[in-house]
C-alpha cells in the first residue's frame, strides 16, 4: 500500500512540472549513422539534406531535434545552428577506425565554438555491434575527450551504442537512454541555456567568432548539491564534466 502511494506521488509530481522545450543538434560525420540514431531514439526519419527538423515528446520534454548532414561542405552550418541548441548530440562510428582522426579534429573543433561551450554533450558511439568498434573508454583517450570537455566545461556522456539494433530493440534503446541523460543535463542549467540561446539566436554569427571562447565566468558553476548528485551517478572527480556508460553489445557477423 505505501508503495502505491509512493508511486502515485511521484507520478503526480511529474505530470505537475512544466514543459519544457528544448532545441538538440545532431551532428557528426558522414555515414556515422546520425538518421538511424534518431529513428532509435523513436522518430520517423530520412536521409538528410541540410538541416532536418523532428519533434518527439520524451517525458515533460517538448524536443526538438535538428539534424544536419556531416559531408565538408554541411558542416559550416552546424556553427550556425548551435547557438539554436540547449544540447549537443555527436554521434560517432566507432567501427571505422581510419575516420577517427578526422573525428577528433572536428569535435575538438566544435566544442571550441563560443555557442557550444558549456552546453552538456551526449557522444553517441554507434556500431558496437561491429566486430571492430572502439569502446567508449578507447574513444575518450584517442580523442582526447577528457581534456576537451574540460577546457570547454561542457557535461559529457558516451553513450556506447548500435542504432539498427535499436530499431529492433524497442524495449531498451541505448540511443533514448542518452537522450534523457542529455535533458536531465539540460535542466540542470535550463534557465541559462534558455537565455543563452535567445541571446545567440538574436546575434548573427561573427567572422572571428570561431576563434573565441566562452568566458568561464559566464558559465555557472553547478552549486555543490548538484555536483554531487551528478558525481553519485558516476561522474569521475579527476574529471566531472565527463561520464561513460559501458554496455556489452552482441557481436554481428
Amino acid at each position: 500500500m505505501f508503495n502505491l502511494m509512493s508511486n502515485c506521488c511521484t507520478w503526480f509530481s511529474k505530470i505537475q512540472e512544466p514543459i519544457r522545450k528544448v532545441t538538440i543538434l545532431v551532428v557528426g560525420l558522414d555515414k556515422a549513422g546520425k538518421t538511424s540514431s534518431i529513428r532509435g531514439i523513436g522518430v520517423e526519419a530520412g536521409p538528410t539534406n541540410g538541416c532536418v527538423r523532428h519533434e518527439l515528446r520524451v517525458e515533460n520534454y517538448l524536443v526538438t531535434l535538428l539534424d544536419v548532414g556531416g559531408s565538408a561542405e554541411s558542416r559550416g552550418v552546424w556553427r550556425e545552428l548551435c547557438g539554436d541548441a540547449h544540447g549537443i548530440i555527436f554521434v560517432v562510428d566507432s567501427s571505422d577506425r581510419q575516420r577517427i582522426k578526422e573525428v577528433k579534429e572536428v569535435l575538438a573543433d566544435q566544442l571550441k565554438q563560443p555557442r557550444v561551450a558549456g552546453k552538456p554533450l551526449l557522444v553517441l558511439a554507434n556500431k558496437q555491434d561491429k566486430m571492430n568498434a572502439l569502446l567508449g573508454s578507447e574513444l575518450i583517450e584517442i580523442l582526447s575527450l577528457e581534456e576537451l570537455v574540460n577546457q570547454s566545461r561542457s557535461l559529457c556522456h558516451i553513450e556506447p551504442c548500435s542504432a539498427l539494433m535499436d530499431l529492433r530493440r524497442w524495449s531498451d534503446r541505448k540511443t533514448l537512454r542518452g537522450l534523457r541523460w542529455l535533458l536531465r543535463a539540460v535542466y540542470l542549467d535550463y534557465p541559462e541555456l534558455c537565455t543563452r540561446v535567445a541571446q545567440d539566436s538574436k546575434r548573427p554569427l561573427e567572422p572571428r567568432e570561431r576563434e573565441k571562447t566562452w568566458k568561464t565566468e559566464k558559465v555557472r558553476r553547478k552549486p555543490k548539491g548538484e555536483r554531487s548528485a551528478i558525481n553519485s551517478r558516476g561522474m569521475q572527480k579527476k574529471s566531472i564534466y565527463i561520464r561513460i556508460a559501458i554496455q556489452a553489445l552482441p557481436i554481428q557477423n
